[in-house]
Order: C-alpha cells, then structure tokens, then sequence
C-alpha cells in the first residue's frame, strides 16, 4: 500500500473568486444597461443623449468592458478551480510534487534529493502580515528550473507560497517528514 498525500486550493477561496467574479458581471450589467445603481447617461427633453451623455455613455462603455473582462476571468478561474479540484502539492513515496512549474504544471522532486521539509512565514515587504511557505532544502538546486509560479529559491531552499491551501502548510510538512522517515528506514508499507 503506497501513502499518497495530496492538497488542493481551498474550496472557500475559490468560492469567494467565483463570488467576486459575478458581482464583476452584475456591476458590467447596471453600469452599461440596466442604471439601478449607477447614473444613466445625460439625455435632453427628447429622450436623446446629449454630447455629454455620449461622452457618459463612452465612459460607461469603458468601463463595463473592463467589468465583464474581469469578471468573466474570475467566474473562469473560480469555478474551474471548484470543478477541477487540482492538487497544490502531491506527496508519495517517489517524492514530492509542486504544481509551481506553470499554472498547471508540475516539479517532481525526488525524496533523494530532498534534505528537509518544513513550515515557516514570510513577511514580504510590508512586514505586516504573514504569509504561509512550505520551504524545502535540496542538496543541489542545479537541476530545477528558475523561474516558478508562487515559489522562490533562497540559495537551494525553495520557499512556497502556501497561503490558501485546502490543507495547512504545518499538515504538509507532517506528511512529508513522515513520508522521508520511512524512506529512510526502507519501509514502504
């Protein structure tokens, strides 16, 4: 029996993208048609726009095009992180998955090449909040590739964004040290 620990993106966040996504889409919609919220173009007696409400209706344009573009990348995003459901971090006996090489691509780190695993916070630049890494040191870094998605290298530690894992960061790291104890004892049950 091979132990397999996998952890998506939090199901909550993707909600709440998919939320913001249609609030996007409905703000688009009042914004350019409907006006329940938002002021309609400046018209004359006649019920015809006046050179200032072309130039509002212009502008109402603009931004309704920048709504539903916005909106419609969230709904995407939101929902087909909801639906698909894509593991974040893949752990087994081989090794160690990290979906960082792309927005859905992998880099598979072997146990061999691992020296450790574990939790810690960054502080970025405003030093305020902190965000959950995982932080995994290898012994020789030469071989994975530089430019990574939510993830860094601090000489051959590679940090992880770990923020709005289904999972929490501290989780993982169990996982995986459990997981590197029994690879290095030779048991594989």
């Amino acid at each position: 029996m091979t132990n397999r620990f996998t952890t998506p993106k939090s199901g909550t966040r993707q909600l709440l993208l998919t939320a913001a996504g249609v609030l996007l889409l409905l703000a688009a919609l009042d914004v350019v048609v409907m006006h329940r919220l938002s002021d309609p173009p400046t018209t004359d007696d006649d019920g015809r726009l006046t050179s200032k409400g072309q130039t509002e209706r212009r502008t109402d344009l603009v931004w309704g095009t920048l709504f539903v573009v916005a909106g419609g990348a969230l709904v995407t995003v939101g929902a087909a992180g909801l639906l698909k459901g894509q593991s974040v971090v893949e752990l087994d006996e081989a090794g160690l998955r990290l979906r960082v090489a792309g927005p859905m691509s992998y880099l598979d780190i072997p146990w061999d090449d691992v020296v450790s695993v574990r939790s810690g916070r960054d502080y970025g630049d405003d030093g305020r909040i902190p965000t959950p890494v995982l932080l995994v040191e290898l012994d020789d870094r030469s071989a994975y590739p530089d430019g990574l998605w939510g993830a860094v290298w601090n000489g051959n530690t590679l940090q992880v964004d770990a923020d709005g894992w289904e999972a929490p960061v501290e989780d993982v790291v169990i996982r995986a040290e459990l997981i590197l104890g029994r690879t290095d004892e030779g048991d594989y049950h």
